[in-house]
């Protein structure tokens, strides 16, 4: 065991470690468990990662040549290049990045869409007549600070909400104690200010989240929304869940709650 192979599969690990940071490790699966000790029993806890010529230059058993295409697979996780799959005899590996921010951001469009019929749904990302400056400027008139909220609500050319989906928990966190994190309410304090209704109309923000399955209790946030921006505005949290239909639902019920027009923000 006294090889790279034992030394790239012990740094991968610390990283992993590190990176997840997930008690009692109930990732690591239990045959990595049996083998981990005696690894690092031979290369210590801070092995230095090989190049990968040093890999090649492993003469592999029958019996332990499927330590082969791991070892490859955790030099790359030791310098930080992230996961691979498909790992070929040459050494190059495949992989698919998957946006998954992105990929909510759509999921709350497509069932919002049909929440809020007859309102339309505009996708602020893609739409660029959704795009507004913040600030213009008295002088030359430009525009500074460009806004791009998910989605906003509209009735005819009337501006009924503004939504934005946010992919990250609801529940308080030692960085966020109160839930929602600090920035996304600023953002949405500033799509409401640009975004907004007509004067003497209620302006609705909503923040959308994924529900946790894990998590029994409701956050404090959604617990106690709407919350009052201004006289005019408020700002909602939701947590929706994965069913497309169950999600629909509860957004459903959220513009129904209010006599006028609503504004949703649901952030990513």
């Amino acid at each position: 065991m006294d090889h790279a192979a034992s030394d790239a599969i012990v740094a991968a690990y610390e990283v992993l470690r590190r990176w997840l940071g997930v008690p009692d490790e109930k990732w690591l699966p239990t045959r990595a468990k049996e083998l981990l000790p005696h690894l690092k029993a031979v290369t210590g806890a801070r092995p230095r990662v090989p190049t990968k010529a040093e890999l090649d230059r492993i003469r592999y058993t029958p019996i332990t040549a499927g330590f082969a295409p791991i070892a490859e697979l955790s030099r790359q996780i030791a310098n930080r290049r992230g996961l691979a799959a498909d790992i070929d005899t040459s050494g190059e590996t495949k992989g698919v990045l998957l946006d998954v921010a992105e990929l909510w951001e759509l999921y709350v469009l497509s069932v919002l869409r049909k929440a809020a019929a007859p309102l339309t749904v505009t996708h602020g990302t893609r739409d660029k007549s959704a795009t507004k400056k913040l600030l213009h400027s008295e002088v030359s008139g430009q525009g500074l600070g460009t806004l791009i909220p998910d989605a906003i609500l509209l009735s005819g050319s009337i501006i009924r909400g503004v939504v934005d989906a946010k992919y990250k928990s609801l529940h308080p966190s030692a960085s966020s104690p109160n839930g929602p994190q600090r920035d996304d309410l600023y953002q949405m304090a500033a799509y409401l200010g640009r975004f907004q209704a007509p004067v003497g109309i209620e302006t609705w923000g909503l923040l959308a989240y994924p529900f946790d399955p894990s998590k029994s209790d409701t956050p404090h946030a959604e617990q106690n929304s709407p919350w009052s921006l201004d006289n005019r505005k408020k700002i909602g949290f939701a947590t929706l869940p994965h069913n497309p239909a169950d999600a629909v639902a509860k957004l459903r019920a959220l513009i129904s709650q209010s006599a006028k027009p609503v504004a949703l923000s649901a952030t990513s």
